[in-house]
């Protein structure tokens, strides 16, 4: 997994970045449905506009003569396909966000990616017109000019989700318009927010990590391990998580770690775990809304653009979050199940980072010597 975020229900889960080509598997994109596109440009080139501060910090979105142009051909889609409803869009100055609503079935052998595919031919042209008169399409590869320009104005291919679930519209639609203020406070904080590829830690090894690293420093840390017979969170007949819905399993031993989890907390130590079960996200989860700070560990490193998505965005902007994922488990697009071997090694890190507050774990028939040895491995530099 690439990182961690927390879901619309308040938990805890891996989040997984989408690809920039890949549609949902089965899905028939010319039916009746809401979707979220993202495009961006190619090389993420600044050129949409900027993000600026205005009374009373707020943080908006400043188009460009470019970004103008962009905006006025989404805004022209229902004229060309009377099928569609635009209910939001967002631009930033490398990539552009909107919300679209297919009220009925698209004409046969059409689909969403027709729509998009329209949308960014059409704004890549009008940008063109703007950059020629600029003059700044010398800087594209000789030849053509104009074909040039399109075909590099946007990068390949688009993200798309597909609003399922009741309220997911009004969350999208807050992550849309909150989108400046994060980049605002991003570009503010940006040390909280860059990538580290190299961060060593003594006597541990060296990781990818995004967060504040000056958690490391703290003078003490509690790691949270909770079996996964302790905790569970209830589900559908899908596996679904059910919403405000009082959790399936919660046992006396795991009110026991969360108590010990808040005792240390409320005393300064650092909170560090995997988060593998669903009792440490559920106690991982009440410690960010707490507003203690917290180390997580992740079997996948992180890609140069990654941030904490939901709410742990605040806690990384507020200092109280640092993530960690050995280098030995570089950045992958595709889905990365953590193993038990993996499960073994992240859990063996806490320890080792923990100290005096590491969890007591039973690693159950495995050696505790073949789990330092795929410790020392991931964490090598030289691997």
């Amino acid at each position: 997994m690439i990182g961690w975020v927390l879901d619309e229900f308040g938990h805890l889960k891996r989040e997984i970045k989408p690809r920039m080509g890949r549609r949902l598997r089965g899905w028939d994109y010319s039916k009746r449905m809401i979707y979220e596109i993202t495009i961006v440009l190619e090389d993420r080139r600044p050129i949409l506009g900027r993000v600026v501060k205005e009374e009373d910090d707020l943080w908006v979105f400043k188009p460009s003569a470019i970004g103008v142009a962009v905006l006025e051909c989404w805004r022209e889609i229902p004229t060309r396909w009377p099928q569609v409803e635009l209910i939001e869009s967002q631009l930033m100055p490398d990539h552009f966000h909107g919300i679209l609503f297919i009220k009925e079935p698209l004409p046969k052998g059409k689909t969403l990616s027709n729509i998009v595919g329209s949308f960014k031919s059409r704004s890549a042209s009008e940008a063109l017109k703007i950059l020629v008169a600029r003059d700044e399409a010398r800087n594209v590869a000789s030849g053509n000019a104009r074909a040039s320009v399109r075909a590099r104005f946007w990068a390949e291919g688009y993200v798309d989700v597909i609003l399922f679930r009741r309220g997911q519209l009004d969350r999208m639609i807050a992550y849309l318009r909150d989108n400046p203020r994060r980049l605002g406070i991003k570009r503010e904080r940006p040390d909280l927010f860059k990538v580290t590829r190299k961060l060593n830690i003594q006597d541990v090894g060296c990781f990818s990590a995004i967060g504040n690293h000056f958690l490391l420093e703290r003078h003490s840390f509690h790691q949270i391990q909770c079996s996964r017979r302790f905790f569970a969170y209830q589900r559908d007949g899908r596996g679904n998580l059910i919403k405000d819905a009082p959790p399936a399993v919660v046992t006396s031993e795991f009110e026991e770690r969360l108590n010990a989890a808040f005792d240390a907390a409320q005393k300064g130590a650092v909170l560090i775990s995997p988060c593998i079960s669903q009792g440490e996200r559920e106690i991982a989860r009440r410690a960010f809304e707490a507003g203690y700070s917290v180390i997580t560990l992740a079997n996948k490193g992180f890609s140069p653009l990654y941030k904490p998505g939901g709410k742990l965005f605040e806690t990384c902007a507020n200092g109280k979050l640092l993530m960690l994922a050995p280098i030995g488990w570089p950045h992958q697009v595709a889905e990365k199940p953590i193993t038990r071997i993996d499960a073994l090694i992240l859990n063996r890190i806490a320890q080792l980072i923990a100290g005096d507050g590491a969890a007591e774990i039973d690693y159950k028939g495995v050696s505790m010597t073949g789990v330092d040895e795929g410790v020392i491995k991931v964490t090598s530099e030289n691997e």
